[in-house]
C-alpha cells in the first residue's frame, strides 16, 4: 500500500483526492486480492476522469486510534487487531470485507505523516454474534 500512496502523490493525484481514507474492499472475503481506494468524503460534484465513486454500506464499526510513524505505526495496529483483538471477540465479530483507514492531516505535524505523534485511525466493521 505504501508505494501506491506514493504513487497517487507522485502522479499529481492528491491535488484531486487529498487522502482522508484508505478503504479495503475485499466483498467476497478472505480473497488473495481485493480493491484498496485512496478516498476523500463525497461532496456531490462530478467525479473526476480516472476516479470511482464507491459507496461503503453502514455498519457498526470498531475504531481503533494509531498514533506513530506511517506506515509502520499503522502496520504495527493491524497485526494486533487481526492477531489479537479479533480473534478474541466473544459477543461480535468481523461483519463484511470492508476496513476503512482515516487519515489525519499531515500538514499539521512537524514530520507529516513520519512524525511520531500522526494521527490515524482503523475502522472494522463488527456485528453481533
Amino acid at each position: 500500500m505504501p508505494d501506491f500512496w506514493k504513487e497517487h502523490y507522485q502522479t499529481g493525484k492528491g491535488k484531486v483526492v487529498r487522502g482522508v481514507y484508505g478503504i479495503n474492499i475485499d466483498k467476497q472475503m478472505g480473497q488473495e486480492n481485493f480493491d484498496y481506494l485512496i478516498a476523500d468524503p463525497y461532496q456531490e460534484q462530478v467525479i473526476p476522469e480516472g476516479f470511482v465513486l464507491e459507496t461503503i454500506p453502514e455498519f457498526e464499526w470498531a475504531v481503533f486510534p494509531c498514533v506513530g510513524a506511517m506506515p509502520r505505526a499503522l502496520q504495527d495496529a493491524n497485526v494486533k487487531i487481526f492477531t489479537e483483538w479479533l480473534p478474541a471477540l466473544k459477543d461480535y465479530e468481523f461483519a463484511a470485507g470492508y476496513c476503512v483507514e482515516y487519515y489525519d492531516d499531515p500538514t499539521k505535524y512537524l514530520k507529516g505523516t513520519l512524525d511520531e505523534n500522526y494521527y490515524c485511525e482503523i475502522w472494522i466493521p463488527i456485528k453481533k454474534r
